[in-house]
């Protein structure tokens, strides 16, 4: 195991055996149930993943071990499964004990205990702050199940060791740097799973908010959590904090719009604080912050100011993704047609618009997202073409070429 995980001791280490095992909780269509200090595990008739899963951010952005061991029922009809987040496996290994995919492992051994007793160690970086097992039916994870036993799990070991190593592997010039401003909650999953090839740099003013997402981000090399907002002007700005706090913003709830929504509680002002503010190219020009490869902005109204701040930093700035509103639901926000006007100027084009349904079946929120237009993405350097092309990736966009 050294050669794949490095002689590091592991930062984090629990066995859930007994009745610790039901902290593995059901996430989609499987039965469980504890007996003799050991876990049935069956699967559903129901088209779908098959799946029990753990939560814990101490595995985030770490290289994670875990050993299972289990044995497979007389009426197991699906193989053994250790899933990663969305489309990315692990590992599958079949009631005898043959290792049918291995994922994204960097390690997958089995040692056969008894007939049908296993003990199955996997090792492999993981971008989520979750694990998951399960069945899968012949590579096919979702699928209709049998409604019967397919498992018993008797013990799983879970260690979590340092990934610096795997995740600064790509050069820091290739690595594509992603501003997150608003980045309540920490980075979007999609950006997680691209978590060794990242430059993160998150804003978020909410010193709690801040503080939360430091513990885990700062285990990917070169990444910063800034404790400021961003706008167009540098200095101190009132933040309105709203019952919900992914609702906070600069800008004041406007009632008069919201109250025909069900929503309207949650952005009921609950109190106020003075934040700091700065313009993003003063940061950049003080060597305090990089130049964007792909901003995404989540600022509740205040996203033209947040543009505004990064001045001609945009003109190599390769992608844009924002929430917006077509109605103002803060006072004095400017809206989507607004943003498609600055960008443009900066040689933007809006590639795809998601409606967000927050408010009772009325289009006001959305997600947009920009590019380079196709003139410009063209004309980029074959490197910035690359991280152009990972960049379109991500979002789910085509690259132009």
């Amino acid at each position: 195991m050294d050669d794949v995980i490095g002689t590091g001791k592991a930062i984090f280490s629990q066995t859930y055996n007994g009745d610790a095992l039901s902290s593995w909780q059901v996430a989609h269509e499987m039965s469980i149930r504890l007996e003799y200090g050991a876990l049935v595990v069956s699967d559903t008739e129901r088209h779908s993943w098959h799946l029990l899963r753990l939560y814990d951010s101490a595995v985030l952005f770490r290289i994670v071990r875990m050993k299972c061991r289990l044995k497979f029922c007389r009426t197991a009809t699906a193989n053994f499964y250790i899933h990663h987040y969305g489309s990315l496996d692990v590992a599958e290994i079949s009631a005898d004990g043959t290792i049918v995919n291995r994922g994204i492992s960097n390690k997958v051994s089995i040692e056969k205990i008894s007939d049908g007793l296993f003990d199955v160690e996997v090792v492999f970086l993981c971008r989520h702050p979750t694990l998951s097992i399960g069945c899968s039916n012949k590579l096919q994870p979702v699928y209709s199940g049998s409604g019967r036993e397919q498992f018993v799990l008797m013990s799983v070991l879970v260690e979590a060791f340092d990934a610096y190593t795997e995740l600064s592997s790509i050069p820091q010039e290739e690595r594509i740097t992603l501003v997150d401003v608003g980045g309540q909650g920490g980075l979007q999953p999609k950006w997680m799973l691209r978590a060794g090839q990242i430059v993160p740099v998150v804003f978020e003013p909410i010193s709690s908010e801040a503080a939360a997402i430091r513990q885990t981000l700062g285990r990917i090399p070169g990444s910063q959590v800034i404790e400021k907002a961003l706008a167009h002007t540098t200095g101190v700005h009132k933040l309105y904090i709203t019952a919900d706090t992914s609702c906070s913003s600069l800008r004041e709830p406007n009632f008069e719009v919201l109250q025909q929504y069900s929503v309207a509680p949650i952005f009921s002002v609950v109190g106020t604080q003075e934040t700091d503010c700065v313009r993003y190219d003063h940061l950049f020009r003080m060597q305090l912050a990089p130049s964007p490869d792909v901003v995404k902005i989540d600022v509740q109204g205040f996203e033209y100011e947040v543009l505004m701040g990064f001045g001609h930093l945009l003109e190599n700035c390769m992608a844009i993704e924002l929430e917006t509103h077509v109605v103002p639901i803060y006072k004095g926000q400017k809206l989507l047609g607004d943003l498609i006007d600055i960008l443009t100027y900066f040689g933007f084009s809006l590639r795809q618009i998601n409606k967000i349904p927050n408010f009772d079946g009325d289009a006001v929120e959305f997600d947009a997202l920009f590019t380079k237009s196709r003139g410009r993405a063209m004309a980029l350097s074959e490197p910035a073409k690359r991280k152009f092309a990972s960049i379109s990736d991500v979002l789910g966009l085509d690259p132009y070429f």
